[in-house]
C-alpha cells in the first residue's frame, strides 16, 4: 500500500492553483495537510476555508530568520513531506531549504509553479511583461524551489503560442488553466507513488 505523502501549500494571493490543488488531492481520497500565508487578508484563505482546509498565517518579519523558525515548527508539527508553492510572494533562504532537506534524506521537495517559459521572465508580472513584448510564445514551468528567484531545476514546462490572443485577459486564463492542469497532474504523481517521495523524518527541533 502507497503512503499518502503529507502536502502542504504556501500561497500569498487569491489561490486559483491551491484551490485546484485541494480539490485534486479531494479526488485521490485525501486531504491537504495545509494552508499556509504570510498575509492576513489573502483571498487563498477563504478558499481553503471553504474547501475544509486547516488554514495558518504568519505575518512577514523583518527578521527572516525568526519568521522562517515559526514555519519551520509548523512543517514538524504536521510532518509535511512537500511543499507546493502557489503564488507565495517570499523567496526561501538557503538555511530554510537546507532545514527541510535535513527533514528529508537531503531533498528539501518543495516545488513551484510560474507562469512563464523559464529562464524567460523569472520574478513578478510574467504575463505581463511577456504580453507587453508580443513574445510569440509564453507558458508555465513547473520547477524544484532553490534559493534563486525561480531558477530551480525544470520538472515540466507547457507552451502556449499568443498569436490566437488579442487581449490580455483571456491570455492570462489560458495560462491559469493550464497552471492548474500541470501542477494537478504532478500532484496525483506524487501522490500515487509515480515520483518518489522522501518522507518526512524529525531532526532538531526549532
Amino acid at each position: 500500500m502507497i503512503k499518502t505523502p503529507r502536502v502542504a501549500i504556501f500561497a500569498s494571493g487569491a489561490g486559483s492553483n491551491a484551490e485546484a490543488l485541494i480539490k485534486k488531492m479531494h479526488s485521490l481520497g485525501g486531504q491537504v495537510e495545509f494552508v499556509f500565508s504570510d498575509k492576513t487578508e489573502a483571498g487563498v484563505l477563504a478558499k481553503a476555508q471553504s474547501l475544509n482546509t486547516r488554514r495558518y498565517v504568519i505575518k512577514k518579519k523583518a527578521d527572516r530568520l525568526q519568521h522562517e523558525q515559526e514555519v519551520l515548527k509548523l512543517i514538524d508539527q504536521h510532518q509535511i513531506d512537500w511543499i507546493l508553492l502557489a503564488g507565495y510572494m517570499r523567496l526561501l533562504s538557503p538555511s530554510f531549504l537546507k532545514s527541510l532537506a535535513e527533514r528529508h534524506e537531503g531533498r528539501a521537495q518543495v516545488v513551484n509553479i510560474h507562469p512563464s517559459l523559464l529562464p524567460a521572465y523569472p520574478g513578478a508580472h510574467s504575463l505581463e511583461r511577456a504580453f507587453a513584448d508580443q513574445v510569440s510564445e509564453s507558458g508555465v514551468t513547473l520547477h524544484l524551489v532553490d534559493e534563486g528567484m525561480d531558477a530551480g531545476p525544470v520538472l515540466k514546462q507547457a507552451a502556449i503560442s499568443l498569436k490566437e490572443f488579442t487581449a490580455f485577459a483571456d491570455f492570462k486564463a489560458s495560462v491559469h488553466r493550464l497552471e492548474h492542469q500541470i501542477y494537478t497532474e504532478f500532484l496525483e504523481k506524487i501522490v500515487l507513488g509515480e515520483i518518489p517521495t522522501h518522507y518526512f523524518k524529525e531532526t532538531v527541533k526549532c
